[in-house]
Formats: structure tokens, C-alpha cells, sequence
């Protein structure tokens, strides 16, 4: 079973995106990829999901989990 999670993407036109895992929407834009973030990290905790921070090019460069599971990766940043 896949687990559902959260995505800080770059955008197609322009800033960055917060989308959900499979969705063909974003949730929001935004202008700047910490802006991004900090919109992600607050819809994955409340929604006890990852989060996963990818790089302009497409590829992940981080990942936070707000899973509550024993032994779950925490925010490598602790925020």
C-alpha cells in the first residue's frame, strides 16, 4: 500500500508548486521554493503525511515524514 504524501515541485510556468502524491492539480503556487516548503510541512503534519522536497530539476533532495509510525524518518532539519 503506497503511502500518501505532499510534493514541493517546480512549477511548470514559473515559482513552485505544492501537489499532492498523484493529483494532476497543484494545492497552491507560489513564488518562492520556501514559501513552498513551509506551505508543505504545515499540510503534511496535520495530514500525517511525508513530504517530499524536490530540486529544480526534478529530482528529491529532501524528505520530511510526519508519520506517526515508531522508527519513522524525522525532519532532518528538526522543524
Amino acid at each position: 500500500m503506497a503511502r500518501k504524501s505532499n510534493h514541493v515541485i517546480p512549477s511548470k510556468d514559473h515559482g513552485w508548486s505544492v501537489r499532492k502524491s498523484g493529483a494532476a492539480r497543484a494545492l497552491r503556487s507560489f513564488d518562492t521554493k520556501e514559501e513552498a516548503v513551509k506551505y508543505g510541512k504545515t499540510i503534511s503534519r496535520g495530514e500525517k503525511t511525508e513530504l517530499y522536497i524536490h530540486k529544480k530539476d526534478g529530482t528529491v533532495q529532501n524528505r520530511n515524514s510526519y508519520v506517526n509510525e515508531p522508527f519513522s524518518p524525522i525532519d532532518k532539519n528538526g522543524k
